[in-house]
Formats: structure tokens, C-alpha cells, sequence
């Protein structure tokens, strides 16, 4: 956020009727800048209907809002294709443009805010190059939340800190404008949305039609020092033809894709967590475990906990069956024990909640430590968080101490500092617990991705692909007493590490499966 920001006089000075590129050259620039601006409505819009599923002749009637319609471009194009649009637009001499060009009332003047919009009307939603003009963001997409139908589309174009136009020019970059009151990135962007009601949330690189001609105006519009003599140099060698040609550029920005979330947002809703719980032969500590969590209450946040039996043979089947049909438990029966990650990755799949743990049956791990964990996840500062069982200056050493198995324990350990290292060199982390149980995340971080490991090996699959995806874990110290081999713990020596190993090289190489592209390749 910018601070402090302007005042609402020093915004009015800025957004006069010649704010945008060419509004004060109607024969000229304005005709370029409207072309190269419809263009760039044709990219959006076809992105939005490939989300939707849809081609050009199944558009007709879809219901399309734009906030910030500016001169209306985008509408002309979309009303060309046969949506049924509606704008919503600040500047009272661009919403009379924008009309003129509609042929019809279809722009609002005013703040998203102030305007009547049916509730639950529209099939998509675009904001581009907007969002970093407001005053309140989350309550504008809160707004745009209600005006859309459940499962809409929201499409929004956003200049980023993580282009690589940011990251190259830094202090000059040409984005960091009086006018823009919001800086975002693919991370803070997701927890917007999140809390604004949205899933779903794919990004990728900004793409614009724009040519030379216009990227030389709007660097004498906007001065960057180097950058605005080189540009000017760059338009007295080029042929004018060349000056004029469109081209399709990665620039300053992402483009976000996401739904409308049917429950409301968190925030007009308590928060959930899901709390998955693989239950294999723990007859001895499930039942323990279990009350603890029947009574832990977290304020502000239901609890939903989901627990995945895979056919015990010492009697947990029958302590989990007890607890069917008592409020916050969702039972999960597999005809056969499949491993860890089989079981982990079938609570996934009915997991309802906005953020997922996943808990053992045993008592290993403190469940004191879960107001700690998800505190980063609900103040928006990580998405994925891990509960690390040694101090974060590397002190308070807790991974395994076993009383009765003293050289297991020693050969456990150094098989942790080995793997945890081959994990960091090959994807390019400094964790110090990537295998810790407490994994703790937003569920939308799992939009996109699909896993396959059955046994401890999901531990990798998890935290390799997670961190592909932009999500760099937040670690926390947790409390942690290890139990040993004789104790019930259920690691093989000769088996596992030879599938850590598999893992560690398959999920840093095979492709995600997701649409957008990761924080880093920007």
C-alpha cells in the first residue's frame, strides 16, 4: 500500500478528462490507443472464455461487468461478440465516451460502491488495470463478489512487483504512480481473493497489444529516467510503419483468472480448518488424540475433521466408528491399508475447509501449536506453513530421541539432515523440516495440482510441488516428542528412502498440471 496516500483533491488533479493516453489527441493517438486497447480486450476475453468453457458463438447473452470501463473498449469488444455488458466507470466525461461508443446506456458513473447492480447477475467480471487505483480493495471485490453469480468468472489485469520489468527497473519502475494506491504480487493477489470470496486462482504473465509509437507516449507521459531518452531515441531510428505495428508484449503486469466462490467470504463467514487424520493401528493413542481435538476451540474458526481409516487390525476401526455422526467428524473408510499419502490424499478429496492441516494419530506432535501455525495463513503473511521440530536458529534439536533405540534414533537423524539437504539443493530452499507432519495450508494452494504418492514419499510429492508453485513454506518451531519403532512408528528403513529418493527428482521435473505459472517465472 502506498503510504501516505494521496488525498482525494490530489486524485482529482490526476484523473481529469485527459488521463488517458490520447484522450487529448482525438484524430491521432486516441484512434491508435482505442486499436491497441481493443486488441488487448480480445486477449482478455478470450482467456475469460476458455475458463469458461465456452467459444464465441456460446457467448451470446452472458452477462459481462467491468470496473473501471475507462473509455469503454473493452465493452465495444464484448458487446461485439454478444454479451450483454454493463461498466461501472469513476469519470463522468469517460462514462458519456464509453456510452456514445455502446450506442446505449450501459456504463454507470460512480464507484462500485455507490451504483445498483443486481445481486447474483453476472456470468463474469473484469477489472483491468483497476484494483490498484482503489481506496479499499477487498471491499470492492467483495462488491463485485455479490454481483456475480455462483461459479462466475473474475478476470483482473494487475501490475506486479514480481514482473520482470519490477524486478529490473526496481525504484524506476514505471508503475509506481501517485494514482496507484496498491502494489500486489501473485501471492498477496491470491490472499485477496481468498478473502474476498474467490477460488480457483490461476495467474500468469500480462500480455498487451501495444506498439512502439504508444510505448514512446507513455513514457513521455510518464518520465523514467534512461528509460524515456531511449525510447525517444528508439522513435527517430524506426521506420514509421514500424512505429505503428502492434505487437504483443509481456510487460509490468499478471493476469488472474478465479470463480466465485459459492459460501461467503471469510470475514461475513467464520474461517474453517480441515483437519486431515490417516488412522492406521493406533488403537493406543487415537482415542486420546481424538478427544483433544473434539475439545480444542480456535476463535473465529469452525473445525472439520476428517479421518481416513485404512482397515486397522488391532481395533482402531471400531474406536472410529464410535465417533460416527458426531458434529465436526467425517468418517473416510479404505478397504485396505494403501500408506500414508494414499490415505492423506483421499481426505483431500473431502476436505471442505479454507485451510487444511494434516494431523497424525498419534502423540508425537503438540495440537497446543495449531493457533501458531495458522496465524500466518489468516493474517495473509504465507500460504503454506510448516511445523518445524527444531528451534529456527538450528538449536532445540526434537526430531527423534529415542530412550530405547539410542543408534536408530542416531541413524534416523542423519538420514534427516541428508535428505533435507538433497531436498534444498535440488529445489533451491533453505527449509530445516521439509517432512514434518504439521503441513499446514490455504486449500486453494491445491488448485491445479494433482498427487500420486501413496507412502511417506507424499511428504516430497507435497512440499517439491507446493513450492513449484510459488508457495515457499513459512516455517515454525513446534513442540515434538518422537516415538520409536517399538513405540508404533511406521517409516520403513530399506523401502521408504529408496522412494525419497524417486520422489525428490520425479516432483522436481514432471509438469504441475497447473494453467497459470508460478511467482517466479514472471
Amino acid at each position: 500500500m502506498r503510504n501516505p496516500q494521496p488525498s482525494d483533491a490530489e486524485l482529482g488533479a490526476i484523473y481529469t478528462e485527459h488521463y488517458f493516453l490520447g484522450s487529448d489527441d482525438p484524430q491521432t493517438l486516441a484512434d491508435e490507443t482505442s486499436r491497441l486497447k481493443r486488441q488487448t480486450a480480445a486477449m482478455y476475453l478470450d482467456e475469460v472464455e476458455a475458463r469458461l468453457g465456452v467459444d464465441r458463438q456460446r457467448t451470446r447473452g452472458l452477462r459481462l461487468l467491468e470496473l473501471g470501463s475507462g473509455l469503454g473498449d473493452l465493452l465495444v469488444e464484448a458487446a461485439s461478440r454478444g454479451y450483454e455488458v454493463t461498466g461501472v466507470e469513476y469519470s463522468a466525461s469517460s462514462v458519456r465516451t464509453a456510452n456514445e461508443r455502446l450506442g446505449a446506456v450501459r456504463v454507470l458513473q460512480g464507484r462500485i460502491g455507490d451504483v445498483s447492480l443486481r445481486p447474483e447477475h453476472f456470468d463474469v467480471a473484469v477489472l483491468a488495470d483497476l484494483i490498484e487505483h482503489s481506496r479499499d480493495p477487498l471491499a470492492d471485490l467483495r462488491h463485485v463478489w455479490r454481483a456475480l453469480r455462483p461459479g462466475a468468472v473474475l478476470f483482473i489485469a494487475v501490475p506486479s512487483l514480481d514482473s520482470w520489468s519490477a524486478r529490473l527497473m526496481r525504484e524506476s519502475w514505471m508503475e509506481f504512480k501517485d494514482e496507484h494506491l496498491f502494489y500486489f504480487d501473485s501471492l498477496n493477489i491470491q490472499w485477496l481473493l481468498f478473502k474476498a470470496g474467490f477460488e480457483q486462482v490461476e495467474i500468469e504473465a500480462g500480455h498487451k497489444r501495444l506498439s512502439p509509437d504508444y510505448v514512446i507516449r507513455h513514457f513521455e507521459r510518464f518520465p523514467v529516467r534512461l528509460v524515456s531518452p531511449a525510447a525517444r531515441l528508439t522513435g527517430t531510428l524506426l521506420p514509421r510503419p514500424l512505429r505503428r505495428r502492434s505487437i504483443t508484449v509481456v510487460a509490468s503486469g499478471i493476469n488472474v483468472l478465479g470463480r466465485r466462490a459459492a459460501l461467503p467470504p471469510p470475514g461475513e463467514r467464520p474461517e474453517r480448518l480441515s483437519i486431515l487424520m490417516p488412522v492406521y493401528n493406533e488403537r493406543a493413542t487415537f482415542p486420546l488424540v481424538i478427544k483433544q481435538l473434539l475439545s480444542k476451540e480456535i476463535p473465529g474458526m469452525e473445525i472439520e475433521i476428517v479421518i481416513v481409516e485404512s482397515n486397522s487390525t488391532d481395533g482402531t476401526r471400531d474406536e472410529v466408528r464410535k465417533l460416527e455422526g458426531r458434529p465436526r467428524i467425517r468418517v473416510i473408510y479404505e478397504d485396505r491399508p494403501r500408506g500414508k499419502g494414499h490415505a492423506v490424499r483421499t481426505g483431500l478429496a473431502y476436505a471442505t475447509g479454507d485451510f487444511l492441516l494434516i494431523q497424525d494419530a498419534d502423540l508425537e506432535y503438540d495440537l497446543n501449536d495449531y493457533e501458531s501455525l495458522l496465524e500466518p495463513l489468516r493474517a495473509g503473511r504465507a500460504a503454506f506453513v510448516l511445523g518445524a521440530r527444531h528451534g529456527i536458529n538450528g538449536q532445540s534439536w526434537k526430531v527423534r530421541r529415542f530412550t530405547d533405540q539410542v543408534i536408530v534414533s542416531q541413524v534416523m537423524n542423519f538420514g534427516h539432515l541428508f535428505f533435507t539437504s538433497l531436498f534444498n539443493r535440488v529445489y533451491g530452499t533453505r527449509l530445516r523440516d521439509p517432512f514434518t507432519m504439521f503441513k499446514v495450508f490455504r486449500r486453494d494452494c491445491l488448485h491445479g495440482l494433482t498427487f500420486e504418492s501413496n507412502r511417506f514419499d507424499f511428504d516430497w510429492e507435497l512440499v517439491g510441488k507446493l513450492v513449484r508453485a510459488g508457495y515457499m513454506p513459512l516455517e515454525i518451531p513446534v513442540n515434538y516428542q518422537s516415538r520409536s519403532f517399538a513405540q508404533g512408528k511406521k517409516v520403513s528403513f530399506l523401502r521408504d528412502p529408496l522412494t525419497w529418493f524417486r520422489a525428490c527428482f520425479k516432483y522436481r521435473f514432471v509438469p504441475l498440471g497447473r494453467r497459470g505459472r508460478t511467482r517466479r517465472a514472471f
